[in-house]
């Protein structure tokens, strides 16, 4: 049984995102990354990044508010004090042929001639406070994660006067609870003729802090994401929201932009230095390798799965430790090196096709915890039902879940795996999603490539042995790419479709309607691709509201759409 998309209407929903300050609309949003800060006496704050989507580069902010996009070419790496002298932060960069970000610091020279600091570890900026001392942040995967100030009255002998920021920073306290004053990742300072402190955060997204001189918080303002999605916590329907690395606390009674809460960062670079969540090569440039994650309750522990941005080299299992997420698991599908860049990961990684399990808890790779995969996997998007198993689209077949081992990693193995039959009619699948509760399956053809999709197919009762299915044209026709399913509809997106997600019921295939961007994220027109092969999630909550989460890179966010049928 088959339907052909037709245009539909617009359904009636409501839009809102996470991963922001702003949505979009009236040109405001937080750009990408901050690589490069500086702050005018007036607390003008000019910003440096090797990217943004939406082509703010240089964004300029001041008072809580994006104000413009200018490049004032500042330099974090350098300043000039009273007496004239020039204080430059000399680094290393990690991988100078693909990239101009990420680096390891080297040290602080003043006038050129080398200084050395009591008390630091990593610093990743400088800036002059108003009193003439150097600030200066020591962070990167230091201990510290503080802001530093040093009088250098004595260029060879700096004193440290006091500290700014919990030491620690994120990792202080409850590790991964976010509060005003624990940092990480700081990539900018500076002091405004008033005194008022700026801190620039950009480990995976970009984090601006501004202080009063008495240390009080006096505004923020955060963009998490690039190429990234956030989906719902099945354990409490929804009234949690997870990134990659991002936890977000749900008021669905607030309205759009003021009903989610950034509570939780859940990467720990210190203590899991080889997560790849933290490594700018692993989760982002090139490979794009952590973009759309999967959470699912096992056995009353939380678990993170995370596929990549177009074919999923490889599969990351996180399990977590209070607020962290520590790696777990890891399904390699392709034998290959990272894309565009010479670096490598993860450590000890053996020829072909493997598995690795922390078997010493340690979240740490390992030579002995790899085991050789099985031949049939190959790169591509995957689903994770409610039962732990992974259902792979390319080859389509399955990793049994086999439990836990004494580390509470979950267990797979290349000889504990299904294959599975496919429905009538279905050719090359490219895409699959799994529902437990009605044993129903959906899948997509491959389209002109597999970055695309054609016809999908709903199967009721798979498990149970039917083969025939119901199926329809998605609606983006040869741009679709994207398949999510939940209760009774399947959702349908493509890559220049711009955020526009089409509606179909799993009973007949017939087309609902569409969801759009609307103003409240300023529109189509302020809303980029779908640039994932995973780049949309779907929840039915208990009350029968939709959660569709959607990719948004361009204004760098995730779009939720809210609907009730």
């Amino acid at each position: 049984m088959s339907a052909v998309g037709v245009s539909a209407a617009p359904l009636d929903c409501r839009v809102t995102w996470v991963g922001n300050s702003f949505g979009g609309a009236s040109n405001r949003w937080v750009q990408n990354f901050f690589i490069h800060t500086a702050v005018q006496p007036d607390g003008t704050v000019n910003t440096w990044s090797h990217w943004d989507e939406g082509g703010r580069k240089f964004g300029v902010y001041r008072d809580g508010d994006v104000v413009g996009n200018t490049n004032m070419n500042p330099n974090s790496l350098e300043t000039r004090d009273r007496a004239g002298r020039v204080w430059t932060l000399e680094v290393r960069y990690t991988d100078p042929k693909h990239q101009e970000w990420e680096f390891e610091p080297v040290g602080i020279r003043c006038d050129g001639k080398p200084v050395t600091f009591p008390e630091l570890h990593q610093p990743t900026a400088l800036a002059m406070a108003n009193d003439g001392s150097l600030m200066v942040a020591d962070s990167g995967t230091g201990p510290r994660q503080q802001v530093l100030f040093y009088d250098v009255a004595d260029a060879t002998r700096p004193r440290l006067v006091k500290a700014f920021g919990e030491r620690g920073g994120i990792r202080a306290g409850k590790p991964g609870e976010i509060t005003p004053t624990k940092f990480w990742g700081i990539r900018g300072l500076g002091m405004d003729a008033a005194g008022n402190l700026y801190v620039a955060q950009s480990e995976q997204g970009s984090v601006l802090r501004s202080f009063d001189p008495a240390g009080r918080l006096r505004w923020e303002l955060h963009g998490e994401f690039f190429c990234d999605v956030a989906v719902p916590d099945p354990s409490d329907d929804g009234a949690t929201f997870w990134g990659i690395q991002e936890r977000y606390a749900m008021d669905w009674t607030k309205p759009p932009g003021r009903d989610s809460r950034w509570t939780g960062y859940t990467l720990h670079r210190n203590r899991y230095p080889n997560d790849p969540r933290g490594l700018m090569h692993v989760k982002q440039q090139g490979e794009h390798g952590l973009t759309s994650p999967q959470v699912v309750v096992l056995g009353g522990r939380r678990f993170l799965f995370v596929g990549g941005m177009f074919a999923s080299n490889f599969i990351n299992i996180f399990r977590f430790n209070g607020e962290i997420a520590v790696p777990s698991g890891l399904v390699l599908q392709w034998s290959h090196g990272l894309y565009n860049t010479d670096l490598k990961w993860p450590p000890h990684k053996p020829e072909g096709v493997s598995l690795w399990r922390d078997r010493n808890g340690d979240g740490d790779y390992q030579a002995d915890e790899f085991e050789a995969n099985t031949p049939r996997v190959k790169p591509g998007p995957f689903h994770v039902d409610g039962r732990g198993n992974l259902w792979m689209a390319y080859g389509f077949f399955r990793y049994d879940f086999q439990g836990f081992d004494a580390q509470g990693n979950p267990i797979y193995s290349a000889d504990k795996t299904t294959v599975l039959e496919k429905p009538e009619g279905v050719g090359t699948v490219a895409r699959v999603v799994y529902l437990d509760a009605s044993d129903t399956l959906v899948v997509a053809e491959e389209g002109s490539d597999m970055r695309h999709i054609g016809r999908v197919h709903v199967c009721r009762g798979y498990l149970a042995g039917n083969r025939k299915t119901v199926s329809f044209l998605p609606g983006a026709g040869k741009e679709a790419a994207c398949v999510a399913a939940a209760g009774d509809h399947v959702f349908t997106g493509g890559w220049k479709e711009r955020g526009r997600v089409w509606v179909n019921r799993m009973s007949d295939g017939a087309e609902v309607g569409t969801f759009e961007p609307g103003p409240t994220v300023g529109g189509v027109d302020n809303t980029g691709w779908i640039d994932l092969l995973t780049g949309i999630h779907a929840h039915r909550r208990a009350d029968g509201e939709y959660l569709v989460s959607v990719e948004e890179n361009y204004k760098a966010k995730c779009l939720i759409y809210r609907w009730r049928p």
